[in-house]
């Protein structure tokens, strides 16, 4: 079931993550445009009132614009959503955000703190 559900969902939270973290890297994504939001409606039912919200929010606060000073990690912190890095597959995760079935689980190993997605 789990399964199932992140292979439906889980590229669309990584692909959020993925614009939020270009201005911190050597790459550069663009926003989907309305053609594309359509598109992944139609192809993704519900996709547009979780991520088309909030890229339409990005845009609005000037993310296509480095010059705005937009920061959407800090978007992402300003509404109290934090990203951890799971331990096993060193992919980024958002649990308040994802619509995958990934889950936080976070372990302390030899007194260190590790997060997870799944309990796998």
């Amino acid at each position: 079931r789990d399964a199932k559900k992140d292979a439906y969902w889980a590229h669309h939270d990584l692909a959020l993550l993925a614009y939020a973290f270009w201005p911190l890297g050597f790459f550069r994504l663009s926003l989907p445009d309305e053609e594309d939001m359509a598109w992944f409606e139609e192809n993704y039912p519900g996709w547009d009132a979780h991520y088309g919200a909030i890229y339409r929010e990005w845009k609005a606060l000037g993310c296509e614009d480095p010059k705005s000073g937009f920061q959407p990690l800090q978007w992402f912190a300003e509404n109290g959503h934090k990203i951890y890095v799971d331990r096993v597959s060193q992919v980024p995760f958002c649990p308040s955000l994802s619509k995958g079935a990934s889950t936080l689980r976070i372990h302390e190993i030899n007194g260190k703190k590790h997060s997870f997605s799944d309990d796998w």
